[in-house]
């Protein structure tokens, strides 16, 4: 036993002598009759199905978001290109794009589970960034040889290539 504990045992005649007053328990009794216990406006229930909706509406905007961020980077970059592309040409682009950048997020997504993440986006990135300018590069020859079959060729090439690396890099963090 500590001090405290000892002390109270010792003297527990001197601590049990005050009794409260006759008709303490029952004032008591009836002053928490009187009270009311407090009510809220809104039942829990209900406050939950605000809480759901509200989640259901953010999830929706980021998708929105998302979606037409995806839809203004294509916009984006159909306008980079130029109108005299012509439209098959655009369309294998985009599609090569869309397939490097999936790729990209798949590495983004398999890189947070490994150890040099950022060393992989790094890498990643450098690559990207290397056959977009690349990309601009040809984009600048297309513009001073506009119909050039050659000039259109490598510009789907290009992008193949992107694609091809962002793949293999995939292939790579799955040995890994």
């Amino acid at each position: 036993m500590d001090k405290l504990e000892k002390f109270i045992t010792g003297n527990r005649d001197a601590f049990d002598d005050a009794e409260p007053m006759a008709g303490h328990f029952s004032r008591f009794e009836e002053k928490l009759k009187g009270e009311e216990t407090p009510s809220y406006p809104f039942s829990r229930t209900f406050l939950l199905k605000i809480a759901a909706g509200i989640l259901v509406l953010l999830t929706v905007s980021v998708y929105i978001f998302d979606f037409a961020a995806h839809r203004a980077t294509r916009s984006f970059a159909a306008e980079s290109l130029g109108a005299t592309v012509p439209s098959e040409v655009q369309d294998a682009i985009n599609y090569y794009d869309d397939a490097a950048t999936s790729k990209f997020v798949k590495i983004r997504k398999m890189a947070c589970c490994q150890q040099d993440t950022t060393k992989i986006i790094a890498m990643a990135k450098r690559e990207m960034n290397r056959l977009d300018a690349s990309a601009a590069d040809l984009k600048k020859a297309y513009d001073e040889n506009p119909g050039d079959e050659r000039v259109q060729a490598a510009m789907i090439q290009n992008h193949q290539m992107k694609e091809k690396v962002m793949n293999e890099m995939v292939k790579q963090m799955k040995r890994k």
